[in-house]
């Protein structure tokens, strides 16, 4: 089993989906996923959502859906990203700071380089403890060693 999908069962295993593969990622950290059952499910970090598409079929088309494409290439964001902070490492994605990811802060000064494993363990535990919390909701982060 891959690092990639030991963390999203780790991660991501409160929703029920026992992952299979990682299929493909964006370089902010989008991924198409499968799971166990060959099902495909779209993981956007960002929203602290995993999707469910279905068979290979209904995953080609949500990923040529032009919106998909936009957000999975998010090329202002990638080319900001380059420029401030490099390329990113073998491994490596962009994504946002935890307190801009929580605001929606898309800002080119939030932007981070970051393990992809990592992303995945922060963003699964983050939508964990958020799923339930209505759209605008204070949170207070605090940092356990």
């Amino acid at each position: 089993m891959s690092r990639e999908v030991h963390a999203l069962n780790a991660a991501w295993g409160w929703t029920g989906v026992t992952f299979a593969e990682v299929v493909a990622h964006s370089l902010m950290g989008h991924a198409l996923v499968t799971d166990a059952d060959g099902a495909f499910h779209y993981l956007d970090p960002d929203l602290g959502a995993l999707t469910r598409l279905g068979d290979e079929a209904a995953a080609q088309a949500h990923m040529a859906l032009e919106e998909t494409g936009a957000i999975w290439r998010a090329d202002a964001l990638v080319d900001a990203a380059a420029a401030r902070l490099g390329p990113p490492a073998p491994g490596e994605v962009y994504s946002l700071t935890l307190p801009a990811m929580l605001a929606g802060d898309y800002a080119h000064e939030n932007l981070i380089r970051i393990d992809f494993v990592k992303l995945i363990y922060l963003t699964g535990d983050l939508a964990r403890q958020t799923q339930d919390l209505p759209e605008g909701a204070q949170v207070q982060l605090k940092v356990i060693d």
